[in-house]
């Protein structure tokens, strides 16, 4: 999965090397300072590629706020206009943005080919409306933590087939 313009070229190469291993091409929140028209015409160029699987990691991080929301919102809605495009699938991040994230999300609804929400952490019901627009949900390590108790609400309240389990 790519996460900037350098990610998403090991990811590329990755994918050319193995015959098992597809890409998801994209910037996340935190890299978008990498994004320009310049670099997306590029990103766009490397969609088309056979084993570009979806868009991503993109979204929303208003956690740190180095990247204002506005230029987050800029550039996250321009790559999911190229997943749309594309009728590729997307990684979408979402930290500390849910209603932002959501309704972006809302909004492209019916124009997306589903996807995932990547590393979740937010509410049961926030879940549920995700899994009815054909999103899966990431779950990571976290729901092992002692303090992971809001996610583990959110596992054992939703179908086991709308998880996706995830590594990071």
């Amino acid at each position: 999965v790519g996460a900037s313009i350098e990610s998403t070229k090991t990811t590329l190469a990755l994918s050319e090397k193995y015959p098992f291993v597809y890409a998801a091409v994209g910037v996340h929140p935190s890299d978008i300072s990498g994004l320009n028209e310049e670099t997306f015409a590029w990103l766009k160029e490397q969609t088309k590629k056979e084993k570009v699987a979806a868009v991503g990691e993109i979204g929303l991080d208003y956690f740190h706020e180095d990247v204002p929301k506005e230029v987050q919102i800029h550039w996250f809605r321009k790559q999911l206009e190229l997943a749309e495009e594309l009728k590729l699938p997307v990684v979408i991040h979402s930290r500390d943005a849910a209603k932002d994230t959501m309704d972006i999300m809302k909004e492209m609804q019916g124009r997306l080919c589903g996807g995932v929400i990547h590393c979740f952490s937010y509410s049961t019901e926030i879940a549920r409306e995700y899994i009815k627009m054909g999103y899966y949900i990431g779950v990571g390590g976290v729901v092992t933590f002692n303090n992971g108790r809001k996610l583990k609400e959110v596992v054992e309240a939703i179908p086991l087939t709308s998880i996706v389990l995830e590594t990071d």
